[in-house]
């Protein structure tokens, strides 16, 4: 069985990489690490990790989607965001030109976060994948014998 403690830092290492971050977007990554990672691992595992991550406080599942009024989506207030996130609703545009490259850039942001996390669930996708073709060969290696 694998050491749930190890497999938590290896998942704290990977979300704070780049730890330039808010604590809200530490979270939403530590979250997304530890749900790959229960991905790879047997029932067992997998709840055992999850169990472990909540009681070190930093791993919420459920607030996926959560959203703080005058916050961006990475929990920074608009206008201080380093990736130029501004409220919409206090933003006073100068023209419609720049809001319409100000969406795009919104677009493209959220489209990478999609990627990333398409990204994430093939390679569990692939990694489940060969763990059956491995047991299929061991089975077949069996008969053979």
């Amino acid at each position: 069985m694998c050491d749930v403690a190890e497999l938590y830092e290896t998942a704290n290492s990977a979300a704070s990489k780049g730890c330039g971050c808010s604590y809200e977007l530490y979270v939403q990554k530590l979250t997304r690490e530890i749900d790959q990672t229960v991905s790879r691992l047997a029932p067992d595992q997998a709840a055992a990790l999850q169990d472990y991550a909540r009681q070190k406080g930093d791993y919420a599942p459920d607030a996926d989607g959560f959203h703080l009024a005058g916050f961006c989506c990475h929990g920074i207030e608009y206008g201080c965001c380093p990736a130029g996130c501004d409220d919409v609703e206090e933003d006073d545009w100068d023209s419609e030109d720049e809001e319409a490259a100000r969406i795009a850039l919104n677009q493209e942001i959220m489209a990478e976060i999609e990627e990333e996390a398409e990204q994430a669930r093939m390679a569990a996708v692939a990694s489940r994948d060969a763990q059956v073709l491995d047991r299929i060969s061991s089975i077949r290696r069996r008969l053979a014998a």
